[in-house]
């Protein structure tokens, strides 16, 4: 009977995978360095993740899980349109502040090809809740007519350029005009 999967070493490898795969890009990146900057041994790495495709897919599915629920946490629920848009959105802008190299990861494996069909229709079920959540608002002509997915990349590219601008500078978001970042994003899709 094989033994259960240690969380502790996936949170490792997680972390070790994510800091190299910003560093370094997919193409460099190597099981051994993984294992390395885990702490662990290269042959305890392959017991969990076959390969670096198997390892990226499983850390992409788990970052967007992690992101979904962040976004779509009950806390997040207003009683009106607006009030839960914008929970959501700064809910998302937060953690991509908190967490760049998740926002960064994410960013750049979505249409990297290396991410099997599978995980991205898993990934996108995680977002069920919030493309009904759209179809609704766009139904009650609060926003846009426009295809969800679109909706959605104007979201996240808006803000994930203010999150790297941030970095950038240096700025903590409590110093930067956050609202009004998020108006620029509720103007962009409001009627």
């Amino acid at each position: 009977m094989p033994r259960p999967r240690d969380e502790n070493k996936v949170l490792l490898i997680h972390a070790a995978a994510l800091k190299l795969v910003i560093k370094t890009g997919f193409s460099s990146l190597k099981m051994a360095d993984v294992a390395k900057e885990a702490g662990i041994a290269t042959g305890t790495l392959y017991i969990y993740y076959k390969s670096r495709e198997d390892l990226i897919n499983d850390l992409y599915v788990v970052t967007k899980k992690e992101i979904a629920e962040v976004m779509l946490s009950p806390e997040n629920q207003e009683d009106t349109l607006y009030g839960s848009f914008k929970k959501m959105w700064l809910a998302y802008f937060f953690f991509c502040y908190k967490n760049p190299e998740k926002m960064l990861f994410t960013e750049q494996f979505l249409y990297s090809g290396l991410i099997s069909e599978t995980n991205k229709a898993l990934t996108d079920s995680f977002f069920e809740p919030l493309n009904q959540f759209l179809e609704a608002a766009k139904k009650q002509s609060f926003i846009k007519d426009l295809d969800v997915e679109l909706l959605k990349a104007h979201m996240h590219g808006a803000l994930h350029e203010i999150v790297k601008l941030l970095i950038k500078s240096g700025q903590r978001p409590e110093a930067f005009p956050i609202h009004s970042m998020f108006e620029l994003t509720w103007n962009g899709v409001r009627l």
